[in-house]
């Protein structure tokens, strides 16, 4: 079993399909996880229908990815412990392995960049796996724009597309095919932004109701920070989006300030420019704790 975290993004899906397939062609059983819905933004990937359809009881051996912690596994952490070996591979920092195998590279742009490095010349990379990756590796840099673009990740994209990557497809899944209901929701989270520290700090809130109302669920609602990021002088962007049971989940980006910080204030983490965490409490007490935070970090 490889698998990935809750709420997986696209370097999460990407990693862990791409170890699964690289698994498949070394002749074994595997099959591609994570604890939630699949996201639609991603259906464009190769073997996509065989994500999250696990097909036996027990595993032998157990592969996370991008989890920094047990916690992130989700239900299938009871895997983890009933495999007879586990590995790990991720470039968080993580406070505690949690694998009998750990590969955790901090300084790599993101699990692809890991995996990738790992398998590169293994001879087990075709079209379907480079896709994957490049998948990955395009959304953990922002499509590279994030200051964790490096020259290894644009060698890395250049040796991945050699392999037969479309990329024009690529970027139309992941940047440009957007459904009418995400667009209306789109639209309801612009207009509920507000700024506080004289425009130094933007706050989004996307409601349940709002999901709802637009035909939504809360796979729609990632990316929506980065509307925020965007507005002139706005050095740290915050987006809170109410979920079932009362709680708010949050993303935090920064320009310079670190807002692992402001996360792990709130039992979260993830990166100096980029975390996340999940809050209790009605909307306005959430907003006020996370500003007050923020303008600590500034």
């Amino acid at each position: 079993m490889v698998c990935g975290h809750i709420r997986p993004d696209g370097d999460c899906i990407g990693s862990a399909m791409a170890m699964r397939r690289i698994c498949e062609k070394l002749g074994k059983k595997a099959d591609a996880v994570c604890d939630a819905e699949k996201p639609s933004a991603f259906a464009f990937l190769p073997e996509y229908s065989e994500f999250c359809a696990p097909r036996f009881d027990n595993y032998d051996l157990f592969i996370a990815v991008d989890c920094a912690t047990e916690k992130r596994l989700g239900v299938y952490g009871q895997y983890l412990r009933s495999a007879k070996k586990s590995v790990h591979i991720d470039h968080h920092p993580v406070e505690q392995m949690f694998a009998d195998i750990n590969c955790v590279r901090v300084e790599a742009s993101s699990v692809c960049e890991v995996v990738y490095s790992l398998f590169a010349e293994s001879g087990l990379l075709d079209a379907q796996s480079a896709t994957m990756l490049y998948t990955g590796l395009s959304t953990d840099t922002g499509h590279f724009m994030h200051s964790n673009t490096t020259s290894e990740v644009f060698k890395i994209a250049s040796e991945l597309t050699a392999y037969g990557v479309d990329i024009g497809a690529v970027n139309r899944g992941i940047y440009k095919t957007k459904s009418f209901n995400r667009i209306r929701l789109t639209a309801r989270a612009l207009d509920d932004i507000e700024l506080f520290e004289n425009g130094k700090i933007a706050f989004m809130t996307i409601m349940r109701s709002d999901m709802t109302e637009c035909g939504c669920g809360m796979d729609d609602t990632e990316g929506l920070i980065d509307y925020a990021s965007s507005i002139a002088g706005v050095e740290i962007s915050i987006c809170v989006c109410e979920q079932e049971g009362g709680t708010f989940r949050t993303s935090l980006r920064s320009v310079a300030a670190d807002v692992s910080k402001v996360a792990n204030l709130f039992g979260g983490g993830g990166h100096k420019l980029a975390s996340g965490c999940i809050l209790g409490g009605g909307r306005e007490q959430v907003k006020d704790r996370l500003v007050a935070a923020a303008r600590d970090a500034l």
